[in-house]
């Protein structure tokens, strides 16, 4: 049986495998544009209309934990970290438009607002933060 650092390795490499490799290759330049779109897609399919949906859905696939910054009248802010987030980045990966599809849609089923979403890179480089802003 394999321990959870073996395990944990293991779905990263078969992230970066799929997400960062060949992913951009099939798509070409619109790859980011179809994982946003995919990623709203998938919210969808898996109902998550909540905070705590797409939090309890990024933990189970290992894309990061989710914590909501702060709360506007117009905005949202998260910030998305952990081991995931970091072995991405350090890998050079700067592309997480699935996660932030995926958040867009779940903020907009839980607002009732159209909503788009915006990806920061922290100066550190160790966490993304990602804004949802609606109307």
């Amino acid at each position: 049986m394999q321990d959870n650092n073996q395990q944990s390795e293991h779905v990263y490499f078969v992230n970066q495998l799929y997400r960062d490799f060949l992913l951009p290759t099939i798509l070409g330049e619109d790859n980011e544009a179809i994982l946003y779109w995919a990623g709203k897609r998938i919210a969808r399919k898996y109902e998550l209309a909540t905070f705590e949906d797409v939090n309890s859905f990024f933990i189970t696939t290992e894309f990061g934990l989710l914590t909501k910054i702060k709360e506007r009248r117009t905005e949202i802010i998260f910030e998305l970290s952990g081991q995931s987030v970091v072995d991405r980045l350090n890998s050079g990966s700067r592309e997480f438009a699935l996660e932030t599809g995926i958040l867009a849609e779940a903020v907009e089923k839980e607002t009732g607002r159209p909503t788009e979403c915006e990806l920061k890179i922290a100066n550190d480089q160790t966490k993304v933060r990602i804004t949802a802003k609606f109307s």
